[in-house]
């Protein structure tokens, strides 16, 4: 009676002691394999199923680096987790079994993790000093003014529209999906429901859905993509001067039926990342500004940026493709603004905030249905996959 007693007792205690073991080995596995590259030997902790699925939880959220363990401990007794273990399925009768004392009311002790181990994880970052937060005193200060100038038309289509891009590689069908929907152009073709709506997850590239989630799209598969759905006109920073450019942002702000979205580089910015795509929303001629409408909201704010550093942003070779980055003028492809026969001098006259259309050209309307509905420029597609 004395031994079955004796066993039972044995029994209760290995239950919480075995819970607080593989939590404490799940907590030393962590600091060790974020900190020393070095992991807890699992027959150390094997304390039954339940606890041991309980460690196997615990180190699965374990995700904060990429390395893998490649070595048991050594030679490191003050390191060496788990050495407290079960007494579950041993003889009751054993006197060489010692049980360490278990708190079970006190909090467990977790292992300090070291700086270099922080959850990598960011909230926004930190606009730089040279370009102006949108909701700041002075964003708002300087789109009141675009506004009353004139160069602000656009905004409230796209500021209506806005929506943050669901993927980190999504600028540009984002930025893209932002534009149509501003526009109003029907997709044909259903989003949810019975209701038909651009949205970046349905502007399929030629690229694999893994490809463009790590690595977006360029320049010309932005070109082709849009060119399926909208009137498209393309600059590279290299082929469009410092002037015409400024011109092109004063044209697209005084109107409501075109729109510029930029390919820029962000380090000229001084903000972190590399290309991005997004669109203008307004300038501010007085300080030669212009509201860059950030697709990535989760990473900056929407900003005003001077056109000079704008313009420069648009010259680095894109590592992919060899070439630079640039901008897009988009207008309905039934509009009757031709965008092709757009000229510098046409374009410069829009400095001026006459009522007249300068630059737009009459066209002959195009009948219904004339224009493509397709969401993709085709998987697969050479004059898409083709292009660099």
């Amino acid at each position: 009676m004395a031994v079955a007693q004796k066993s039972h007792q044995s029994s209760k205690l290995s239950e919480p002691l075995s819970a607080a073991t593989a939590a404490l080995c799940a907590d030393r596995f962590c600091y060790m394999h974020l900190c020393a590259d070095r992991f807890c030997d699992t027959h150390l902790c094997d304390t039954g199923s339940e606890p041991l699925r309980v460690k196997q939880k615990m180190v699965s959220m374990c995700k904060l680096s990429s390395r893998t363990p490649t070595s048991p401990l050594q030679g490191s007794p003050e390191l060496t987790p788990c050495k407290t273990q079960s007494t579950r399925g041993m003889s009751s009768s054993s006197s060489s079994v010692s049980l360490p004392t278990v708190d079970t009311t006190a909090s467990p002790t977790v292992a300090p993790v070291a700086p270099s181990a922080a959850a990598l994880s960011y909230y926004r970052r930190e606009l730089p000093t040279d370009l102006v937060s949108f909701t700041s005193a002075a964003g708002r200060k300087l789109f009141k003014e675009s506004l009353n100038e004139g160069y602000a038309e656009g905004y409230f289509n796209l500021a209506g529209n806005f929506t943050v891009q669901s993927e980190p590689a999504y600028c540009g069908p984002s930025s893209l999906a932002m534009v149509l929907n501003a526009l109003e152009v029907d997709p044909g073709r259903t989003w949810k429901g019975v209701w038909r709506w651009y949205s970046d997850e349905l502007l399929e590239s030629c690229r694999t859905e893994s490809d463009l989630k790590a690595n977006g799209i360029t320049f010309d598969q932005f070109l082709c993509l849009a060119s399926s759905h909208a009137q498209v006109v393309a600059k590279r920073g290299a082929q469009a001067s410092r002037e015409e450019f400024l011109r092109d942002i004063m044209y697209v702000t005084q109107r409501d039926d075109v729109f510029m979205v930029l390919s820029f580089s962000r380090p000229v910015l001084g903000q972190t990342g590399d290309g991005h795509f997004s669109p203008i929303g307004a300038y501010h001629p007085e300080s030669r500004m212009a509201l860059v409408l950030d697709s990535a909201r989760y990473k900056y704010p929407s900003w005003f940026g001077d056109v000079d550093t704008l313009y420069d942003s648009l010259q680095p070779v894109d590592s992919e493709t060899g070439l630079p980055r640039g901008y897009f003028l988009i207008s309905r492809l039934d509009s009757r603004l031709d965008l092709n026969l757009l000229e510098s001098s046409l374009l410069a006259s829009t400095s001026s905030q006459s009522e007249d259309t300068a630059g737009a050209v009459d066209l002959p309307e195009r009948p219904s249905g004339a224009y493509p509905i397709k969401i993709s420029c085709g998987k697969g597609s050479s004059s898409c996959c083709s292009a660099k």
